[in-house]
């Protein structure tokens, strides 16, 4: 198999590409853009304070259970965005995020993802309270003729009220499992998506399922300037990877409220020496200062139990050998996911007055080859069909 770096030098060469690229694909530079890779230790030592980053799927006037986990009702959306306005918060991209230097003012970038067209009228809410949104949309869908998603002038719509349009994969396959998929993101997502766009449309790609590697982070990172995932926590604004708290249906607006305004006191104190996206039974952290006794691993995603927004307790599951603690990641899914699960979008967290304090960033391991683990399961085949052992 060609190895995906020269697959997608193969893709990237045509000459009708140049143009695309030079508008659409290359990231316009920036005062202050540097396109170097940060040290995770930055996480530790910088400018305390975090930007809360949110991330919904769909909408509707009433959540009911045909619609899944990730629909919001209208009228919660709304009333999460109210908060936000009423506490002195501004909605922000990227780029425009100034930590310690934006005299007190609160930052929060909001998010959505797959482009659902219940996302317009979500849009107009935003915009009553004067702020702006990122639609990460899926190529396919929005030149797809599928009526349940914004097609192209809606997306130019949204794009001249003040919000960006950007690219969630090609298909919506998971980047891991499909190198295709890899490839197309590269190329074909921002050329459906950048005709006729705003200069923006190749800032920020959102990963689909939040999966990816390390070397899929890497290879994006040529062509996107940020690269939005599910993890839980705060963006340093400074790592290339954002993390995003998911927004599930019925979310407790107390932890919602917890989540956005404890981003000014975001100082994590465990450095992740495991690369980000690696596959990793066993993952380690650098401690910063005494390791906390009351460790815990938070994650979104609804463990065995059905239960999601949960952390637990590490206890003997993490070990420290002087300045490193080793979490036994395996372990963990063991005891509190389903059987198969093989990634994990996570923060570890500790309690402070009954509220959840970030120790470390979030991150997302796997614990088993994520090719093999996307691989679809053969069909099981029928004994009255089978081939006898002797049978051409």
């Amino acid at each position: 198999m060609m190895p995906l770096k020269y697959a997608i030098a193969r893709l990237r060469t045509p000459a009708w590409l140049a143009g695309v690229c030079a508008l659409v694909l290359c990231p316009l530079a920036l005062p202050g853009d540097s396109r170097t890779r940060p040290s995770a230790r930055c996480a530790t030592e910088c400018t305390p304070g975090g930007v809360p980053v949110l991330a919904w799927h769909n909408f509707a006037d009433q959540a009911t259970p045909e619609y899944g986990t990730l629909t919001e009702t209208f009228a919660a959306f709304e009333e999460m965005i109210a908060f936000l306005a009423e506490n002195g918060f501004r909605s922000v991209f990227p780029e425009e995020v100034r930590l310690g230097a934006d005299g007190g003012a609160r930052q929060v970038i909001l998010t959505f993802d797959d482009g659902p067209r219940s996302q317009l009228r979500a849009a107009e809410i935003l915009e009553r309270y004067g702020f702006r949104g990122i639609f990460f949309v899926i190529p396919t869908r929005a030149a797809g003729g599928d009526e349940r998603f914004m097609d192209a002038a809606e997306l130019e719509r949204l794009s001249r009220a003040g919000h960006r349009v950007a690219a969630h994969g090609y298909e919506h396959r998971s980047l891991p499992g499909s190198g295709t998929e890899v490839a197309a993101s590269l190329v074909r997502s921002m050329r459906l998506l950048g005709e006729g766009a705003q200069p923006t449309a190749g800032h920020d790609f959102a990963f689909p399922f939040g999966h990816y590697t390390a070397e899929i982070a890497e290879a994006l990172a040529g062509s996107y300037r940020y690269l939005h995932t599910v993890n839980p926590g705060y963006w340093d604004g400074a790592s290339p990877l954002l993390p995003r708290m998911l927004i599930m249906s019925g979310v407790d607006p107390a932890l919602f409220r917890e989540y956005v305004l404890a981003g000014e006191r975001y100082r994590p104190t465990l450095e992740p020496l495991t690369p980000d996206g690696a596959v990793a039974g066993r993952v380690a952290f650098r401690a910063h200062g005494p390791v906390p006794d009351d460790l815990e691993l938070f994650a979104i995603t609804a463990d065995a139990s059905g239960r999601s927004y949960v952390s637990n307790p590490l206890r003997e599951l993490a070990r420290v050998a002087g300045d490193t603690v080793w979490v036994d990641l395996a372990g963990y899914m063991a005891r509190h996911y389903p059987p198969g699960r093989a990634v994990i979008s996570y923060a570890l967290v500790t309690r402070e007055g009954g509220e959840m304090r970030y120790a470390s960033p979030g991150r997302m391991n796997w614990i088993a080859d994520p090719v093999a683990a996307l691989r679809p399961a053969p069909a099981p085949v029928r004994a009255d069909t089978a081939a006898s052992p002797g049978a051409r």
